[in-house]
């Protein structure tokens, strides 16, 4: 009875592969579907004669999906339910790639009309709290990532993660809305960094109080279809999301770009941004600055009240020779003017050559007024000289810049 189900079983499978040439099976036991006469390299082959790499291999055109897996209305509490479960387990301990999931849409070709996504997660409507469409978890002890995302034109990108992190980014990452975290670290060792020099004065109290700091609402953007015959437009932000609907306080990146123009960047479309951050040490700087010339001033008050030593001597007189040891330049008297004004300044002994420079609001030089005293001295600016408006003056000491001021003309 054995013998003849085998013996039934066979002639089927002979009358199947007559009656129906689209199912070809090789003498080594691999199976073909529409092959016409080729033979199949792969163990099941369809559409194409697959790789002796691949198990299985599907490779037909004129599909829109060439493979679809779909479990309708699954049931039970507490089960897990796969559309596909892919496992790869590695046993060569030595370099490989391993991929539970590969999944690829490239072409060698610019396409400007396709869209490419090389994997496409989508889930919604479940218990609230619990959709992912895509869910990467890095498990064991060794270092990596749960998710990588990566700029590159290479393949297999081999990138070596010192720690564990549920994310890992090679490149800028950008978000239409806020991002929110408990704390935003920024990398600042010393070993990153070259070329460094204490900040100069001018790039810090006078820039910062050069800068215009506004308040404003986000005007709607528009994503729009490049070279699409049914052009659409998708709303940038979510018009009811508190990001769109709050305020915002900050600087207009185009003002700030003609001071200090290292903290805006510009990306591919023209937009600019600002580098937040990279404000702070420019305020630290600028408070030791206002704390220095309060005690300065501390100083001279105390000089023009108590009396202030002579060079050498034990004798106090108001207002003689100062034995500060530093440049300092004062606020012109009277601010604003019309006539003149007297812009005083002191120089200690040490200093060769000194000058005070007149600037316009966009930093252009217009006059220029060598100090020549020693200790003590003043310049006196007459408003016949310049027109009416606000200008900068700035005493420059053996090359450095020792302040800058502002003063008013009025006419």
């Amino acid at each position: 009875m054995k013998t003849r189900q085998i013996y039934c079983t066979t002639v089927l499978l002979i009358i199947s592969i007559t009656v129906h040439p689209q199912l070809k099976v090789s003498s080594t036991g691999k199976v073909g579907i529409n092959l016409g006469t080729s033979t199949p390299l792969s163990s099941l082959s369809i559409g194409g004669i697959g790789s002796t790499s691949y198990q299985a291999y599907i490779g037909f055109t004129g599909y829109n999906t060439l493979l679809k897996v779909e479990k309708t209305s699954p049931s039970g509490s507490g089960m897990m339910f796969h559309g596909i479960d892919a496992s790869v387990y590695p046993s060569y301990n030595g370099p490989s790639f391993n991929f539970g999931i590969k999944g690829q849409s490239y072409s060698s070709n610019s396409m400007p009309y396709a869209r490419t996504f090389g994997i496409l997660g989508l889930a919604g409507n479940g218990c609230s709290g619990y959709n992912y469409g895509v869910l990467g978890q890095l498990a064991g002890n060794s270092y990596g990532a749960g998710v990588i995302g990566l700029v590159s034109t290479t393949s297999y990108p081999e990138i070596q993660i010192n720690g564990m992190y549920a994310g890992y980014f090679v490149g800028s990452v950008k978000s239409t809305s806020g991002i929110e975290a408990t704390v935003f670290i920024q990398s600042s060792d010393k070993r990153y960094k070259k070329n460094i020099v204490s900040m100069d004065q001018s790039k810090s109290t006078n820039g910062i109080l050069a800068l215009n700091p506004v308040e404003y609402n986000l005007e709607q953007r528009y994503y729009k279809t490049p070279k699409d015959s049914a052009k659409t437009e998708t709303p940038y932000f979510d018009e009811n999301s508190q990001l769109f609907k709050k305020k915002h306080y900050g600087l207009i990146a185009q003002e700030l770009q003609k001071t200090y123009p290292d903290l805006v960047y510009e990306d591919i479309d023209g937009y600019l941004s600002v580098d937040y951050l990279g404000l702070i040490p420019l305020l630290i700087q600028s408070i030791k600055e206002q704390k220095a010339e309060i005690e300065t001033l501390k100083l001279l008050y105390n000089g023009n009240n108590s009396g202030i030593k002579k060079v050498g001597t034990n004798e106090t007189t108001p207002k003689e020779t100062y034995t500060l040891t530093y440049p300092v330049l004062d606020q012109n008297v009277p601010n604003p003017f019309n006539t003149s004004t007297t812009i005083t300044y002191y120089l200690p002994t040490t200093i060769t050559n000194a000058s005070i420079y007149i600037y316009d609001m966009n930093g252009v030089q217009l006059k220029s007024y060598p100090a020549t005293e020693r200790g003590k001295g003043n310049v006196i600016i007459q408003g016949s000289e310049l027109i009416a408006g606000m200008y900068l003056y700035t005493l420059i000491a053996d090359g450095k810049v020792i302040d800058t001021k502002r003063m008013i003309l009025t006419k």
